[in-house]
C-alpha cells in the first residue's frame, strides 16, 4: 500500500551508501556521552522494571482498538521530552533565523525519512537541537511508515545472516541504534521504556511479529553492563504482551500440559534474546560468552525452581504430531526400544544432547572468563542441569543420557559430579564411590568412540576429583586409593560380563574389542594415580637406624622439610 505512493528518489537515498572514505558526520561535533549515576548502579536491578513496566503497559492496551498502535505517541512524547502537540508547519525557535537546526518540522519529517537511517542517528548526535528534532521525528506517524518500507526493501533484497551487507542494510540494527543515540542521555529505566514503546509501535505496524527485534535490542545494549541488560530484558519481554503471560503459564503447569504455548515461549525468547549461532564448538570465544550472557540473563529473570524447565523449554528436543511441533519431555527418560531405534540412535542422540547442553557450556565458559556475569559457579551450574533433570517429570532420565551429557561436558559436568558423589560425610558413601566409577567407565566408552583419545577428556575431572578426595582425607590411603581400586575394579567387572555374555557374532567381538581398546586407551591415566599413591607410601615407610643417625646431625631446616614430606 505505502510503496505505490513511495518516490523513486526517495527509495533510492534511503538506503544505506557504503562509502568508507566519506567521515561521519559526527567527527565535526563534539558528543558527550552520559554518565550513569552511582544510584542507578545499586539499584535491585531484578526488580527495578516489574511495576512501571506493568503499569505502562497497562495504561497503554487499556485503550487499544485495532485500528491504534498499543503505545500511544503522546507516552512517547513524554519520555523523550518533546512537545506533546508538535505542529508540523511551525518553526521551533521564530526568535532565530531560518538554518540547519531551525526548520519546520514538516521540513524535518522529509529529510529524515529520505535520509538513510544512519544518517539520522549521525545527526541525533551532531547537536542537543538535533537531537530533539529526531526525536520528535521518531514520535510521529512517519517514522513507523518509513519502517515499514525499509522492512519491505530489506525483505526484498533476500540477504543471508552471513551476508557481509546483511547487518549493514537490516533496518531492525539501524533502529536500534537511533534510540540507543536519542535516550543517551536518559537513565536506564527510561530507556528500556522508550524501546518498549517505540517496539510495541513497531510490532503492531510490521504484522505482529518478534522477528528482527533481537537484533534491534543486542543494538541498543551493546557494550552496556550486565546489570543494565537485565532491565532491558524485562521491557523486551512485553513487547508481546502475550508472551510474558505465556512464560508464567507454561512454568506453573505441568510438563507438556500447554503445548502450544510452550513453543511460543520458546520460538519467542529465542528471536528476542538467542538470535545467533549456539553451536559452543564452532563459533569464537567471544560469541560464546556473548550467548552465555543473554542466556544468563534470561534465566535469572525467573526463579530457581523454574530455571531448569524454562532451560529444558529453549533447548529441549521436540517432535511433530499432526496437531504441530511440541517439547518432547521423555526422549531422555525412556530406554531405547525398538519403536524408537532410529529416532534414539547413538549420533542423533549425541546430537540433541550437545544442543540442550551448548548453554550450559557457554554458561561456564562465559564464568571462567569474568567478563560478564560471574554468579554461575561450577556449583551452581550443577544445580541448573540437576533441575532440567527434574523438569521432565517424576520419570528419571536414562542410564545414556546421563553418562553422554557428562561426556559432553567432561570439564564441568562431570567434575561437580564426582565431587559430589565422593563426599565421605555422606551415609551411602560406599554406594556413591561405586556408582561414581560405573559412571566413569560408562564416560570413557563414549569418549573412546566419539575420539578414541579418552583420557584426554578425563584427565582434568579425574585429578579435580582425586585432589578433591586427597584434600578430605588428609591422605592418600583412604578415599583416594578405594575410588581407583573400584574403577579398576569396575573395568574387570565390565569386561567378564561381555566375555561370559558373547555370542558368536561380529558385533559380540566388537564390543569386547572396543572394551579392551578403551581400557588400554585409560591405563596410563589410571597408571598416574596409582603412581602417586607409591610415592606417598615411599615417603612414610621408617627409615632404617645408620639413616636416621645421620639425619639427627643434619640441620633443622631440613628436619622440617621431611615431617611436611
Amino acid at each position: 500500500m505505502f510503496r505505490q505512493t513511495e518516490p523513486i528518489v526517495r527509495s533510492l537515498t534511503r538506503k544505506r551508501k557504503n562509502i568508507e572514505s566519506t567521515p561521519p558526520i559526527t567527527d565535526y561535533f563534539t558528543t558527550i556521552k552520559r554518565d550513569r549515576s552511582q544510584t542507578e548502579a545499586k539499584k535491585d536491578v531484578s526488580q527495578k522494571l516489574d511495576e512501571s513496566l506493568h503499569d505502562t503497559c497497562v495504561r497503554s492496551t487499556s485503550d487499544y482498538t485495532e485500528h491504534s498502535p498499543l503505545f500511544s505517541l503522546e507516552d512517547l512524547r513524554i519520555l523523550l521530552k518533546v512537545p506533546l502537540k508538535p505542529s508540523l508547519s511551525d518553526i521551533p525557535d521564530e526568535s532565530l533565523p531560518v538554518g540547519l537546526e531551525n526548520l519546520p518540522k514538516k521540513v524535518y519529517s522529509h529529510i529524515f525519512t529520505i535520509l538513510d537511517m544512519q544518517s539520522v542517528t549521525a545527526l541525533s548526535l551532531a547537536s542537543t537541537k538535533m537531537s530533539t528534532r529526531v526525536r520528535c521525528y521518531v514520535s510521529t506517524h512517519d517514522f513507523y511508515r518509513r519502517m515499514q518500507l525499509d522492512h519491505l526493501d530489506f525483505l526484498n533484497e533476500s540477504f543471508r545472516p552471513d551476508d557481509d551487507e546483511f547487518f549493514e542494510n537490516d533496518p531492525f540494527v539501524a533502529c536500534g541504534a537511533l534510540i540507543k543515540s536519542i535516550t543517551i542521555t536518559l537513565n536506564t529505566e527510561t530507556r528500556a521504556r522508550v524501546f518498549l514503546n517505540i517496539c510495541r509501535n513497531l510490532r503492531n505496524q510490521l504484522g505482529g511479529s518478534l522477528q528482527g527485534f533481537g537484533r534491534m535490542l543486542e543494538t541498543v545494549t551493546d557494550n552496556w553492563k550486565f546489570s543494565e541488560r537485565r532491565i532491558m530484558i524485562k521491557a523486551a519481554i512485553l513487547i508481546d504482551p502475550d508472551l510474558r503471560r505465556a512464560l508464567i503459564k507454561v512454568l506453573t503447569a505441568k510438563p507438556g500440559q500447554c503445548i502450544g504455548l510452550e513453543m511460543k515461549v520458546r520460538s519467542g525468547l529465542t528471536q528476542l534474546f538467542l538470535t545467533k549461532n549456539q553451536d559452543v564448538d564452532e563459533i569464537t570465544p567471544q560469541e560464546v560468552i556473548s550467548f552465555g550472557s543473554w542466556l544468563s540473563i534470561v534465566i535469572r529473570n525467573v526463579l530457581e525452581k523454574y530455571q531448569g524447565k524454562l532451560y529444558f523449554i529453549l533447548f529441549g528436543p521436540t517432535r511433530s504430531s499432526s496437531t504441530g511441533e511440541f517439547v518432547d519431555w521423555t526422549y531422555f527418560c525412556d530406554e531405547e526400544t525398538q519403536k524408537y531405534s532410529i529416532r534414539k540412535c547413538e549420533p542423533n542422540y549425541k546430537k540433541l544432547l550437545k544442543t540442550l547442553l551448548n548453554g550450559i557450556r557457554a554458561l561456564r565458559i562465559m564464568n571462567n572468563s569474568k567478563s560478564s556475569d560471574d554468579w554461575w559457579t561450577g556449583q551452581k551450574i550443577y544445580q541448573l542441569f540437576l533441575r532440567i533433570i527434574e523438569a521432565c517429570g517424576q520419570e528419571r532420565w536414562s542410564i545414556k543420557a546421563s553418562s553422554m551429557s557428562l561426556s559432553i561436558d567432561s570439564p564441568g559436568l562431570l567434575s561437580e559430579y564426582l565431587v559430589n558423589c565422593l563426599d565421605p560425610q555422606r551415609s551411602d558413601y560406599q554406594s556413591l564411590l561405586t556408582e561414581a566409577a560405573e559412571m566413569v567407565c560408562l564416560v570413557r566408552s563414549h569418549l573412546y568412540r566419539w575420539s578414541s583419545t579418552p583420557a584426554t577428556y578425563l584427565a582434568e575431572p579425574l585429578h579435580h576429583a582425586f585432589n578433591h578426595l586427597a584434600q578430605s582425607d588428609g591422605h592418600y590411603d583412604g578415599g583416594y586409593k578405594s575410588f581407583l581400586d573400584k574403577i579398576w575394579k569396575v573395568q574387570q567387572i565390565r569386561l567378564k560380563e561381555l566375555v561370559k555374555n558373547a555370542k558368536n557374532t561380529t558385533q559380540a567381538s566388537n564390543r569386547i574389542r572396543e572394551e579392551l581398546d578403551g581400557q588400554l586407551a585409560m591405563a596410563r591415566l589410571l597408571c598416574e594415580f596409582a603412581t602417586t599413591i607409591s610415592l606417598h607410601n615411599q615417603h612414610a615407610i621408617h627409615l632404617p637406624q645408620d639413616v636416621g643417625d645421620e639425619i639427627v646431625n643434619e640441620p633443622q631446616e631440613e628436619d622440617e622439610q621431611l615431617e611436611q614430606i
